[in-house]
C-alpha cells in the first residue's frame, strides 16, 4: 500500500529539471545574417534565456527591435559596430558566432578562410577579455578551421578551457 503512494511522487519528480540556472545571457555575434536572425528568434522564445545580446556590423538594432515585440521574459539589446562588441559580450554565459561571409561564386576556400578567420579572431579576442567563462559556439565556415583559431586566441590570453569552445557543423536546420 505504501508503494502506491510513493510511486507517483517518484515519477513526478523525474519531470522537473534539477539545474539551478535558467536565466542565461546569450550573445549572438552575426545576428543580422541569414543564420543569425532565425537563430536569434529561436533564442528569444527559449525560457532559458533571460537576456539576448545581438551584435553585428550592420542593422542589429532593427533586428533587436523586431524581436523585442515578441512577448517573452528575455530582454533584447542590439549592438552595432566594433566599438560596441565588448558591451555586447560582457557577462555572457553563451556566445554563438554565426558571423562571416558565405562562399560566393569564384571564391576559393582559401579566400573564404582568410576572410572568416579574421572575423572569428576578432570576436574570440574580445570574448577572451570580457567573457572568458562563456560557452563559445562557432558556426562560421569553415568550422574545422575556425574553432582552432578561437582556441589559440583563448590560449594566448591564458584563458583556454577546451570544454567551453566548440563548433556547430550541422547545416540548414535553423
Amino acid at each position: 500500500m505504501f508503494s502506491r503512494t510513493l510511486r507517483p511522487t517518484l515519477i513526478a519528480s523525474r519531470n522537473f529539471s534539477t539545474s539551478k540556472q535558467n536565466n542565461y545571457k546569450v550573445a549572438v555575434c552575426g545576428a543580422s545574417g541569414g543564420i543569425g536572425q532565425p537563430l536569434s528568434l529561436l533564442l528569444k522564445i527559449s525560457p532559458l534565456v533571460s537576456e539576448l545580446s545581438l551584435y553585428d556590423v550592420v542593422h542589429t538594432p532593427g533586428v533587436a527591435a523586431d524581436l523585442s515585440h515578441i512577448e517573452t521574459a528575455a530582454k533584447v539589446a542590439g549592438y552595432n559596430g566594433p566599438e560596441c562588441l565588448a558591451d555586447a559580450l560582457k557577462g555572457a554565459d553563451v556566445i554563438i558566432i554565426p558571423a562571416g561571409v558565405p562562399r560566393k561564386p569564384g571564391m576559393t576556400r582559401d579566400d573564404l578562410f582568410n576572410t572568416n578567420a579574421g572575423i572569428v579572431k576578432t570576436l574570440a579576442e574580445c570574448a577572451a577579455e570580457v567573457a572568458p567563462k562563456a560557452l563559445i559556439g562557432i558556426i562560421t565556415i569553415p568550422v574545422n578551421s575556425a574553432v582552432p583559431i578561437a582556441c589559440e586566441v583563448f590560449k594566448k590570453a591564458g584563458k583556454l578551457d577546451p570544454r567551453r569552445i566548440f563548433g556547430i557543423s550541422t547545416l540548414d536546420i535553423v
